[in-house]
Protein backbone atom coordinates (compact mmCIF):
# COMPACT_ATOMS: atom_id res chain seq x y z
CA UNK A 1 0.00 0.00 0.00
CA UNK A 2 1.57 3.65 -0.79
CA UNK A 3 1.54 6.11 1.68
CA UNK A 4 1.79 9.69 0.49
CA UNK A 5 3.38 11.81 2.60
CA UNK A 6 4.23 15.56 3.74
CA UNK A 7 7.94 14.20 4.35
CA UNK A 8 10.06 13.36 1.23
CA UNK A 9 11.44 9.67 0.77
CA UNK A 10 14.42 8.99 2.86
CA UNK A 11 16.36 8.21 -0.49
CA UNK A 12 15.59 12.00 -1.40
CA UNK A 13 17.07 13.44 2.10
CA UNK A 14 20.09 14.47 2.20
CA UNK A 15 22.74 15.89 4.97
CA UNK A 16 24.48 19.22 4.34
CA UNK A 17 26.75 20.92 6.26
CA UNK A 18 27.72 25.29 6.19
CA UNK A 19 30.61 27.04 8.04
CA UNK A 20 28.13 29.69 8.13
CA UNK A 21 24.24 30.68 9.16
CA UNK A 22 21.77 30.63 5.80
CA UNK A 23 18.56 32.99 6.00
CA UNK A 24 16.37 31.37 8.33
CA UNK A 25 13.53 32.06 5.60
CA UNK A 26 15.21 29.31 4.07
CA UNK A 27 13.58 27.21 6.21
CA UNK A 28 9.68 25.93 7.35
CA UNK A 29 10.14 24.97 11.12
CA UNK A 30 7.31 23.59 12.70
CA UNK A 31 8.20 23.89 15.66
CA UNK A 32 11.95 25.86 16.96
CA UNK A 33 13.77 25.02 20.37
CA UNK A 34 16.82 27.59 21.70
CA UNK A 35 19.51 26.44 23.93
CA UNK A 36 22.15 29.06 25.24
CA UNK A 37 24.55 29.38 27.91
CA UNK A 38 27.88 31.48 28.25
CA UNK A 39 29.50 29.56 25.65
CA UNK A 40 27.59 28.53 22.58
CA UNK A 41 23.98 29.27 21.48
CA UNK A 42 22.23 26.63 19.73
CA UNK A 43 19.04 26.50 17.59
CA UNK A 44 16.77 23.65 16.83
CA UNK A 45 13.89 23.39 13.89
CA UNK A 46 11.81 20.28 12.83
CA UNK A 47 11.18 20.40 9.09
CA UNK A 48 8.50 18.82 6.93
CA UNK A 49 11.53 17.05 5.49
CA UNK A 50 13.70 16.81 8.42
CA UNK A 51 15.46 19.30 10.54
CA UNK A 52 18.23 22.36 11.02
CA UNK A 53 20.62 22.88 13.69
CA UNK A 54 22.73 26.18 14.36
CA UNK A 55 25.21 26.11 16.71
CA UNK A 56 26.85 29.18 17.21
CA UNK A 57 30.21 30.57 19.50
CA UNK A 58 32.50 33.43 19.78
CA UNK A 59 31.18 34.73 16.47
CA UNK A 60 31.58 31.40 14.56
CA UNK A 61 28.55 29.49 13.52
CA UNK A 62 27.95 26.07 12.38
CA UNK A 63 24.66 25.15 10.17
CA UNK A 64 23.53 21.37 9.94
CA UNK A 65 20.44 20.53 7.68
CA UNK A 66 18.62 17.43 6.73
CA UNK A 67 16.19 18.03 4.11
CA UNK A 68 14.90 17.28 0.68
CA UNK A 69 17.78 17.10 -2.04
CA UNK A 70 16.43 19.28 -4.54
CA UNK A 71 15.81 22.38 -1.27
CA UNK A 72 17.50 25.01 -2.52
CA UNK A 73 20.44 26.04 -0.86
CA UNK A 74 23.43 28.56 -0.92
CA UNK A 75 27.03 26.27 -1.97
CA UNK A 76 28.61 29.90 -0.30
CA UNK A 77 30.23 27.77 2.71
CA UNK A 78 28.79 24.43 2.14
CA UNK A 79 31.51 21.51 3.48
CA UNK A 80 29.93 18.84 3.03
CA UNK A 81 26.75 17.04 1.29
CA UNK A 82 25.45 13.92 1.40
CA UNK A 83 22.38 12.17 0.08
CA UNK A 84 21.38 9.46 2.93
CA UNK A 85 20.10 5.93 1.31
CA UNK A 86 19.19 2.29 1.82
CA UNK A 87 20.97 1.42 5.21
CA UNK A 88 23.66 3.96 4.76
CA UNK A 89 25.69 5.69 7.81
CA UNK A 90 27.38 9.29 7.51
CA UNK A 91 30.10 10.23 9.41
CA UNK A 92 31.55 13.77 9.59
CA UNK A 93 33.90 15.45 12.06
CA UNK A 94 35.65 18.74 12.00
CA UNK A 95 37.66 20.67 14.57
CA UNK A 96 37.01 24.06 13.18
CA UNK A 97 35.65 26.24 14.43
CA UNK A 98 35.10 24.12 16.99
CA UNK A 99 35.51 20.43 17.35
CA UNK A 100 31.65 19.03 15.43
CA UNK A 101 31.40 15.36 14.81
CA UNK A 102 27.91 13.82 13.21
CA UNK A 103 26.40 10.27 12.32
CA UNK A 104 23.71 9.46 10.75
CA UNK A 105 22.13 6.06 10.42
CA UNK A 106 19.14 5.06 8.16
CA UNK A 107 17.34 1.74 9.78
CA UNK A 108 14.90 0.44 7.51
CA UNK A 109 12.62 -2.07 8.61
CA UNK A 110 9.59 -4.70 7.84
CA UNK A 111 6.13 -3.11 8.79
CA UNK A 112 5.59 -4.69 12.28
CA UNK A 113 8.92 -3.36 13.38
CA UNK A 114 8.25 0.01 12.08
CA UNK A 115 4.87 0.01 14.05
CA UNK A 116 6.60 -0.84 17.19
CA UNK A 117 9.57 1.39 16.70
CA UNK A 118 7.31 4.12 15.76
CA UNK A 119 5.01 3.53 19.38
CA UNK A 120 8.16 3.68 20.82
CA UNK A 121 9.22 7.30 19.58
CA UNK A 122 6.02 8.42 20.43
CA UNK A 123 6.69 7.89 24.07
CA UNK A 124 10.12 9.22 23.65
CA UNK A 125 8.73 12.69 22.16
CA UNK A 126 6.48 13.52 25.32
CA UNK A 127 9.96 13.30 26.77
CA UNK A 128 12.24 14.77 24.26
CA UNK A 129 13.68 18.36 24.18
CA UNK A 130 11.65 18.80 20.63
CA UNK A 131 9.27 16.66 19.06
CA UNK A 132 6.37 17.36 16.09
CA UNK A 133 4.12 15.06 14.48
CA UNK A 134 2.86 16.02 11.18
CA UNK A 135 -0.68 15.20 9.45
CA UNK A 136 -0.69 11.85 7.55
CA UNK A 137 -2.21 11.39 4.63
CA UNK A 138 -3.63 7.72 5.18
CA UNK A 139 -5.78 6.83 8.61
CA UNK A 140 -4.72 4.26 8.97
CA UNK A 141 -0.97 4.90 9.69
CA UNK A 142 0.98 7.95 12.04
CA UNK A 143 2.47 10.79 9.87
CA UNK A 144 6.37 11.21 9.47
CA UNK A 145 7.12 11.87 13.41
CA UNK A 146 10.89 13.81 14.68
CA UNK A 147 12.11 14.46 17.61
CA UNK A 148 14.92 15.55 19.42
CA UNK A 149 16.86 14.54 22.63
CA UNK A 150 19.48 16.83 24.39
CA UNK A 151 22.66 15.95 26.31
CA UNK A 152 24.59 19.37 27.39
CA UNK A 153 27.37 20.75 29.66
CA UNK A 154 28.82 24.50 29.73
CA UNK A 155 31.57 22.72 26.80
CA UNK A 156 29.67 20.39 24.58
CA UNK A 157 26.21 19.62 22.90
CA UNK A 158 24.58 16.17 22.38
CA UNK A 159 21.87 15.70 19.95
CA UNK A 160 20.28 12.66 19.28
CA UNK A 161 17.16 13.31 16.73
CA UNK A 162 15.10 10.65 15.22
CA UNK A 163 13.07 11.35 11.89
CA UNK A 164 10.35 8.53 10.54
CA UNK A 165 9.86 8.22 7.38
CA UNK A 166 6.56 5.77 7.03
CA UNK A 167 6.06 5.98 3.26
CA UNK A 168 9.95 3.96 3.21
CA UNK A 169 9.37 1.83 6.22
CA UNK A 170 12.18 3.75 8.10
CA UNK A 171 13.72 5.81 10.49
CA UNK A 172 16.84 8.14 10.15
CA UNK A 173 18.72 8.42 13.49
CA UNK A 174 21.59 10.89 14.07
CA UNK A 175 24.06 12.02 16.53
CA UNK A 176 25.59 15.49 16.64
CA UNK A 177 28.50 16.49 19.47
CA UNK A 178 29.65 20.00 19.76
CA UNK A 179 32.69 20.31 21.22
CA UNK A 180 34.37 23.53 23.45
CA UNK A 181 38.55 23.26 23.68
CA UNK A 182 39.00 24.43 26.81
CA UNK A 183 41.41 27.80 24.87
CA UNK A 184 37.78 28.62 23.49
CA UNK A 185 35.98 31.17 26.03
Amino acid sequence: MQINSLRPSIFETSYRLFERDLHPELFEPAIVGHIKTSLYSMDFGICDGGHFLRFSSEGETMLEVTGPVGQELSMHGLQQREVFGGSEEISVESSEPFIYHFAGQVDTVDPAVFTRVEMELQIEAKRAFLSHQFPSSNRLFAGPLSLAKVEGTERSLTLHVFHTFPQDLAVLRTQTLFELPEWNS
